[in-house]
């Protein structure tokens, strides 16, 4: 009877296990295909007469980007990463269009803004152009677009969860799809793919962004939960006597804490030069970062730099960076303490960080991309 049993409960098991593996097959074909009909169906920017024609001679030099936002209206890294990169193209001679999803204005600093809404001008900008960019949000859009419009699709690699992207996206594009890539090992991460690319580090011109600074607070730019907003906090919270600040960001949600008077918090700003000019340590405890943009900042000013050790901020800091897991408040307190009590080490590190961002200098990459991009032809 006891064996009867057994038999009986183990066959319950089996069959609760197949049930629940069932459940999550289930779930992610699901997934999947909500997936796959996303990218394959998603609304290019042309409207729905545009017809195309082969590239115009006078085209040659003329690029148009297809994102969600851009600066000034919006500030974050990727955002700044490609108007450095635009201001640099115009300098080589290119003539750029950016289409966003709203427009409040038509011209910044030479970059000609489109709202995606205004299709006549969109339409004349993607056929005038010999190839198009575009990154993030707007990738499936932009593809589909490139695909209509016959032009090679650059696309800007900021992180390392386009894989599943990229896999529908060759489908699309076989023979026209090209990368940027922010980093060298986000080029070797996506490098199954053999998609043509090159590496374009996110332009940081050091000069722009030495300051004198005042050493008043340590710092934190961007308060959501990936870049560390509540681990400033924490860290405030065991240093009562220095003094910090929140910087928010540009996107996702911002996690401020009130209640600690060694803590303050300020709005985004475009000028992020005004921030560096206040701070004496750059805190970048990112979970994720596929480069760090604000520690190459900071360093062209000299700032030290503790960060949590990401693929991308190991590349961008070098010997450069102090390194603390992010979890582990009490290594980032002894750091800051050292630096804050130490003059020799902080002028030490100073000096590696000052160094570190002029040899990040971008204008050699940045020809180089001018170079590549003119070589770009779409392939029938």
């Amino acid at each position: 009877m006891r064996s009867l049993l057994n038999k009986k409960q183990t066959n319950r098991l089996i069959l609760a296990g197949l049930v629940i593996l069932f459940v999550f097959f289930l779930y992610y074909l699901i997934k999947y295909i909500k997936f796959y009909l996303i990218i394959h169906n998603a609304k290019p920017y042309t409207s729905n007469g545009f017809k195309t024609i082969p590239l115009l001679q006078e085209d040659f030099n003329t690029v148009t980007w297809l994102i969600h936002m851009y600066p000034p209206m919006h500030n974050a890294g990727a955002e700044w990463m490609a108007h450095a990169m635009n201001n640099s193209l115009v300098s080589s001679n290119y003539k750029v269009n950016v289409v966003l999803n709203s427009a409040a204005l038509s011209e910044f600093e030479r970059i000609h803004i489109i709202d995606k809404h205004k299709r006549d001008l969109v339409d004349s900008a993607i056929l005038h152009s010999s190839l198009l960019i575009s990154h993030l949000d707007m990738e499936p859009q932009a593809v589909q677009t490139a695909a209509i419009a016959k032009r090679p699709m650059v696309l800007i690699m900021h992180n390392n969860y386009r894989k599943h992207f990229l896999q529908e996206f060759i489908r699309v594009l076989p023979k026209n799809l090209y990368l940027i890539h922010n980093s060298y090992w986000l080029k070797e991460y996506y490098s199954q793919f053999n998609i043509p690319s090159i590496v374009v580090y996110p332009p940081v011109y050091w000069k722009e962004y030495n300051v004198e600074t005042t050493r008043e607070y340590v710092t934190l730019i961007n308060l959501n939960s990936n870049k560390g907003g509540r681990i400033l906090y924490n860290i405030a919270k065991e240093m009562p006597d220095v003094k910090f600040l929140g910087v928010k960001g540009g996107y996702d949600g911002q996690i401020i804490k009130n209640g600690l008077p060694n803590l303050t918090y300020i709005e985004n700003t475009p000028y992020i030069q005004s921030v560096y000019a206040k701070t004496d340590i750059l805190l970048v405890p990112s979970k994720e970062e596929s480069w760090g943009r604000v520690a190459v900042e900071a360093m062209s000013s000299g700032i030290p730099v503790i960060a949590h050790p990401t693929p991308g901020l190991l590349e961008s800091c070098g010997s450069a960076g102090i390194f603390c897991d992010r979890d582990d408040t009490a290594a980032w307190i002894r750091e800051i303490h050292r630096l804050k009590n130490d003059a020799t080490w902080r002028e030490e590190i100073s000096q590696r960080c000052l160094e570190r961002a002029k040899e990040l200098e971008p204008k050699k990459q940045l020809d180089e991309m001018a170079k590549w991009l003119s070589t770009l032809k779409w392939r029938e």
